[in-house]
């Protein structure tokens, strides 16, 4: 049972706001799953979950959205419900499944939405997906839930476009209520908290959705306009209820998502972007600011603001993000710049006639990107792994910062031999830290007792030499900015500002530091940056173990930030390719490297900079 709390404790931290005056009733959902979770576990099972989702983009590509197809906010929010699947992973090994039943034809001719247009809709989404290696996310099709063998298998849009008369008819046949307008009168939605939620989310947006395809003018008034929404909403109303049907009785054995706000007991309303409001990628576009914080409103919202400008991806405007001298690079290195989820940016090559090299980098202003969203990661380079030209560019970046094993360290598994490094050398997981806890000076107090403190470098500049295998020896970085942007209540930034803590091992020359603050302020930025060392007992490594004390505080904030560290919304987890580098701020972020199989021919250079 233990596991399978911990499990529902990871789904429910992407849960959305109970909505404002709803009674929460999460508690009765939370206990029907963790019943389904624990019948998994007890037997050893994946866990699955099913969310009702993803039909189209809004019709309004004027006002709300950026065209018809999936862009930056569909990929941004796939990689958020991976992330979720992977984060039950971490903790349980048979992991978890979630399958997308798309409602696109559910509802599109109400809209004005062809069918061909939902075809290519949810197409580009598992092409998407399939592209991100999003392996934890499975698609179905409305027509997977109706077990009509003469429906026969759509290949093109054409033939989807042929059977969606159909398939709506044996939805609302199969199950939907007979005679329901009858049944039901003005107060219907009122009566129940649920329906009423989701009727009002429906009159919300569809009074956008419907204004270009209903234009208020000469024949249409404004209330004739609002009556015809109210019409059209609860027609979804009628067909969503049809279609809530058939997800029950065809998932009767997976944790219910949901998109919609609701008061909980049936069903887990969760955020599918990575913000605070509930708003999902098919009604809205998305902004990313230069510190890597993710916006989702209105495209014309964000394409009205000067200081935003929109990115094109494949040929087709993809998202908006803050404008900045930092992404204009010399018109002989053209690159392109792809936000990562959680955090960070990946930086390419975007000419092919003449392949760029590392020579070509601009480091000082990967320096500054670093500052405001590491890691950041340079991909398609050429010379990436000259050893001169590696060592040359870490000058561009700043001072390097030679240690006891010199100027580059060879990171590569050394099996026992720790080099005083601990387990920095070995094939295992290594605790979240900074670089240079334990590169140590001395300092001297007014009684002229002497003691030690961190002189960590700014930077780590990173170098894949050799190929990697696939799904192992990740290097994970956790952003400060997150991890502090998802504090629970009683463990605030000003809390966490007033603690100081300790850590021994006996590794590092026997180091012993204390009296370090939690929280330090960035020296470029200003913003607050989390300083920790992750605990390490004996029983996690072969080495020597680490221990970590708060000093003045509860010591259950070690939990808290230890959780926090390793979660999937908070954390990059970095797959290496042959020639990869990458710029991370050691001051703004913590990292770790995950396990590997030992004696593979895995290298990577590393070169502290200041």
């Amino acid at each position: 049972m233990e596991t399978a709390q911990r499990i529902l404790d990871v789904i429910l931290r992407y849960k959305s706001p109970l909505p404002k005056g709803a009674e929460d009733r999460s508690d009765e959902g939370a206990l029907k799953s963790l019943g389904f979770i624990y019948r998994a576990v007890k037997v050893n099972k994946r866990i699955h979950m099913v969310l009702p989702a993803f039909p189209f983009k809004s019709p309004n590509s004027e006002v709300k959205v950026l065209g018809t197809l999936p862009d930056k906010a569909e990929d941004m929010a796939l990689a958020h419900l991976n992330g979720l699947c992977a984060a039950v992973e971490d903790i349980y090994t048979p992991g978890a499944i979630l399958t997308i039943v798309s409602d696109g034809l559910v509802y599109n001719d109400l809209l004005g939405v062809p069918d061909h247009t939902v075809w290519s809709y949810g197409q580009s989404l598992r092409r998407l997906a399939k592209l991100k290696n999003y392996r934890h996310v499975e698609f179905a099709r409305l027509k997977d839930l109706l077990g009509i063998p003469s429906l026969r298998d759509e290949v093109d849009e054409m033939g989807y476009a042929a059977t969606a008369p159909s398939i709506r008819l044996a939805l609302m046949h199969r199950y939907g209520t007979f005679n329901w307008d009858a049944i039901t009168n003005e107060s219907y939605a009122q009566k129940d908290e649920n329906k009423r939620l989701t009727y009002c989310g429906y009159l919300k947006f569809l009074s956008l959705d419907l204004a270009n395809t209903f234009p208020i003018g000469p024949g249409r008034t404004r209330s004739a306009f609002k009556r015809g929404v109210e019409v059209i909403a609860k027609s979804m109303l009628r067909r969503g209820e049809a279609f809530a049907r058939a997800i029950r009785e065809n998932y009767p054995d997976h944790i219910r998502l949901s998109i919609h706000p609701s008061t909980g007991e049936d069903k887990i309303s969760i955020n599918i972007l990575p913000v605070q409001k509930a708003i999902t990628p098919w009604h809205s576009a998305i902004a990313i600011l230069l510190d890597g914080t993710v916006l989702a409103g209105q495209r014309k919202t964000f394409g009205d603001d000067a200081n935003l400008e929109l990115v094109h991806e494949d040929g087709r405007p993809s998202y908006f993000r803050e404008r900045s001298q930092l992404y204009q690079w010399s018109p002989s290195a053209p690159v392109t710049f792809e936000p990562t989820y959680p955090c960070g940016l990946m930086i390419q090559p975007s000419g092919s006639n003449n392949p760029l090299t590392i020579r070509d980098i601009d480091a000082q202003k990967v320096r500054q990107l670093a500052e405001l969203n590491s890691p950041v990661i340079l991909r398609g380079f050429a010379q990436t792994k000259d050893r001169e030209a590696y060592v040359a560019k870490s000058y561009e970046l700043g001072v390097p910062t030679p240690w006891k094993f010199g100027l580059v360290l060879e990171v590569k598994d050394r099996g026992a031999e720790g080099q005083g490094l601990n387990n920095v050398l070995a094939n295992e997981w290594m605790p979240f830290h900074f670089d240079g806890m334990f590169k140590t000076q001395k300092r001297t107090r007014d009684d002229g007792s002497e003691y030690l403190v961190p002189n960590p470098p700014h930077f780590q500049f990173f170098a894949a030499v050799t190929p990697s295998p696939k799904n192992t020896g990740y290097t994970l970085f956790s952003s400060s900015k997150l991890v502090l942007d998802h504090l629970p209540k009683g463990k605030s930034l000003p809390y966490l500002e007033s603690l100081t803590w300790s850590v021994k091992t006996p590794s590092f020359d026997q180091s012993v530091i204390g009296n370090m603050p939690l929280i330090i302020a960035h020296p470029s930025t200003g913003r607050p940056c989390l300083r920790y060392h992750e605990r390490w007992p004996q029983e996690k490594t072969r080495f020597d173990p680490t221990e970590v004390a708060i000093e003045n505080g509860d010591g259950s904030v070690r939990d808290v930030l230890e959780s926090l560290l390793h979660d999937r919304r908070t954390c990059y987890w970095h797959s290496w390719q042959e020639g990869d580098l990458i710029v991370n701020d050691n001051i703004s972020m913590l990292h770790t490297r995950s396990s590997f199989q030992a004696g593979i021919d895995r290298e990577l250079w590393r070169i502290h900079v200041d």
